[in-house]
């Protein structure tokens, strides 16, 4: 059995240590061998740890970028245990935001980003807990999803701001497959059987509504436009007292674009 080898504290202060991960840091306190202070050089950040993580270069520095190159856990009383969800949300958003094979594979998030704040782990977190519908589940107790273009359409930065947490069927409302409609507007069809433009809206389960068939593709617009308001103000209606009071006045506001 080995045992500890107490040193004294005016050998330990100021020696240097090399951590696995996390660079340098050197003790600039030493009460014990469980419990010492150490300051990293880069980022800059004092923590409090064993002399046996000191020496196995075990510990870790919570400022350092280890999530996508830019996130971090940051200082404070949340952590990716006892926080699960915030922390699954989080690591979502940065993978959306900085991971460059997320984006290859989701081209729809090439432009997307995140804001400096919440790129530390305990901003995020404290926002999360701060949110109405957070933790919240829907019918089938799947969690929410957090939204970030239900309040500002068009939006391209996750950020307090422009954020909320909402059910899958209030974030499906928004789902688009540009690619398979090609260049006609949101919610029009090339129908090749009968020759016909035709507007088409997804119903509560995702099935297919068939609106009519149209001569152009303005009037197959202005048909799939007016059932797509009506349905997202059911919706809101539907979810208003389980949703942010913000989500549902945009929900209810909301104008389908024929640029969307």
């Amino acid at each position: 059995m080995t045992t500890k080898v107490e040193i004294s504290r005016d050998e330990l202060l100021g020696k240097e240590f090399e951590t696995s991960n996390c660079g340098k840091c050197f003790i600039i306190d030493y009460k014990g061998y469980h419990n010492v202070t150490v300051m990293f050089y880069e980022p800059f950040c004092i923590v409090r740890c064993h002399m046996s993580q000191l020496r196995s270069g075990a510990l870790n520095n919570p400022m350092y970028p280890t999530y996508c190159g830019k996130g971090c856990i940051g200082v404070g009383k949340y952590n990716s245990k006892k926080d699960k969800l915030a922390y699954k949300a989080w690591t979502g958003v940065l993978t959306r935001t900085l991971n460059s094979n997320w984006k290859n594979v989701n081209p729809c998030y090439e432009n997307v980003g995140v804001c400096e704040e919440w790129l530390c782990f305990q901003n995020f977190a404290e926002w999360c807990y701060h949110q109405k519908s957070f933790n919240f589940k829907d019918e089938k107790g799947k969690n929410y999803h957090l939204d970030k273009d239900i309040l500002v359409k068009g939006n391209k930065t996750y950020s307090p701001e422009t954020c909320v947490f909402v059910p899958i069927r209030v974030n499906n409302l928004f789902v688009k497959n540009n690619k398979k409609r090609g260049d006609l507007p949101v919610g029009v069809h090339y129908n090749s059987k009968v020759g016909k433009l035709i507007a088409l809206i997804s119903d509560e389960n995702g099935k297919r509504k068939h609106l009519g068939c149209f001569n152009s593709p303005d009037e197959a617009f202005l048909a799939y436009k007016y059932a797509k308001e009506k349905r997202i103000k059911e919706v809101a209606e539907k979810w208003k007292d389980l949703i942010d009071c913000r989500a549902y006045e945009a929900l209810m506001n909301y104008e389908v674009e024929i640029t969307d």
